[in-house]
């Protein structure tokens, strides 16, 4: 058990309290309740701005949803007519069109980018011919 969670179980008993606080002088006991009261009010007032603001958005969305029906659409109806991007985190890769033969003279056609993993047989095919894989590139995507 760490020191944090040792401190809080100190915190939620009574009896622990009182053994914490037997030496320590009335004016130093009133400083820390005033200290924990204060952090009490701010929570509290956090609680209660986030309560506020989800009961903004139960209300602009209950607006929204009057809406609709009104104007006869449903939920379905917007999804079906919204077309969602997905949006990737990072840099963005070029992808092409690779191909390359086996062994047995079969030809293979892949989807990759000239970084990061490729297949077995790729990896051969490379280290049999001594090309490289922008040398197998045949078209960009």
């Amino acid at each position: 058990m760490n020191i944090f969670e040792e401190s809080l179980n100190i915190l939620k008993s009574k009896v622990q309290l009182r053994k914490l606080f037997q030496d320590m002088h009335v004016e130093d006991i009133q400083n820390v309740i005033k200290r924990v009261e204060a952090i009490h009010e701010e929570k509290m007032r956090e609680h209660n701005e986030q309560k506020e603001l989800e009961d903004r958005k139960k209300e602009a969305v209950e607006s929204i949803l009057g809406q609709l029906q009104e104007k006869g659409l449903t939920l379905d109806d917007l999804q079906s007519s919204v077309v969602v991007e997905k949006v990737r985190k990072g840099k963005p890769r070029q992808r092409y069109q690779f191909q390359y033969e086996k062994e047995d003279g079969s030809v293979v056609s892949w989807e990759g980018a000239t970084t990061g993993r490729i297949s077995a047989e790729f990896t051969e095919y490379l280290a049999r011919t001594g090309k490289e894989r922008k040398d197998c590139i045949i078209a960009e995507l």
